[in-house]
């Protein structure tokens, strides 16, 4: 199943290619009239996350050791990515002297809090006070916390015997219900606080769809598949997105020596600042700067991070999946 490997990256570049244009003060490129392209890759990754992941819990013998593999993908990488953040971009990108810079609690903080993926913080003291998205040093990093939250949601649903099929159907389609409503009563454009639910809500569907299908071991028939492409020109996109993911992520594809898509993740948007900054923010640019970052965390963080995942106990699973669904990747 390459195909995953590549829809990840190229929902990775879908959001950088979304943020070279946002972080230039341009108007994001869109996909009809409610789909833009950081949506559409961020709900890609979503959607394939909830298949993948929902397969290693079918193959994991404790919550805690779900929980823990799940802990190595995300921790290793986050965490050099924010030392990087404020002791290499920080200091060269602040209007502050570099010893006030270092000095300041809020540098610390930054790594710190945002290393709990529930206290996301986004600036640090006087970095990219001067470029249109002022004093946003990595808004990419609020995507963490709720796919960490839906990691908890599915473990505790393992745990508890009810990650199934109609569970998870029933979940998803309540999330989607959820964001429908905000969406119709126009609540997400008016309020912070119903515009995170908004997006916990969107995001959700999409991870418990991929969830529920990888449950199900079901194929969707093509036309189904093409029929749902259609709402991607719709406000109802995500609703099209999951069969959308699963039959191209189906796609056999030779393997990618590296996965580039987290890192890609996690770096370019302070680096994407930077090149505002100085007036060179573009794809190209963007691509340039980030993918070097991106290969380096894979080959010095994230890949020896994932060889003690496969070291961790391995035992007969005992959720409640189907024997297909414990069987995939």
């Amino acid at each position: 199943m390459g195909g995953f490997d590549y829809l990840r990256l190229i929902a990775a570049i879908l959001v950088v290619a979304h943020h070279a244009r946002v972080l230039d003060g341009r108007p994001p490129a869109m996909i009809g009239t409610s789909l833009d392209l950081g949506a559409l890759g961020v709900g890609v990754f979503f959607a394939i996350s909830g298949y993948l992941v929902a397969g290693s819990l079918a193959r994991t013998p404790s919550l805690a050791t779900f929980l823990a593999k799940r802990a190595l993908r995300i921790f290793p990488g986050l965490l050099a990515a924010l030392l990087v953040t404020a002791f290499v971009i920080g200091p060269v990108s602040t209007m502050l002297k570099a010893s006030d810079y270092l000095s300041a609690p809020e540098v610390y903080g930054y790594v710190l809090r945002n290393l709990t993926l529930y206290a996301v913080t986004y600036d640090l003291p006087g970095v990219f006070m001067s470029v249109p998205l002022a004093g946003v040093v990595n808004g990419s990093l609020w995507t963490l916390r709720l796919e960490f939250t839906a990691y908890l949601a599915l473990g505790a649903l393992g745990a508890l015997r009810q990650a199934t099929p109609k569970v998870l159907t029933v979940l998803a389609l309540a999330a989607a219900a959820g964001s429908i409503a905000i969406h119709a009563l126009g609540l997400d454009a008016h309020s912070d606080l119903f515009r995170m639910a908004y997006l916990a809500g969107t995001n959700g569907f999409l991870f418990l769809s991929g969830a529920a299908l990888k449950a199900s071991d079901w194929r969707a028939p093509s036309w189904l598949t093409i029929a749902t492409a259609l709402l991607l020109n719709t406000p109802l996109w995500f609703l099209g997105l999951p069969l959308i993911v699963l039959r191209l992520g189906m796609i056999e594809a030779p393997k990618i020596p590296a996965d580039l898509s987290y890192g890609l993740y996690i770096y370019s948007f302070p680096l994407q600042q930077m090149l505002a900054q100085h007036g060179r923010l573009d794809l190209v640019t963007s691509l340039a700067v980030a993918l070097p970052c991106a290969a380096l965390s894979w080959f010095l963080v994230e890949k020896p991070a994932l060889r003690l995942k496969a070291r961790l106990t391995q035992a007969p699973p005992r959720y409640a999946l189907s024997p297909a669904a414990a069987a995939g990747d």
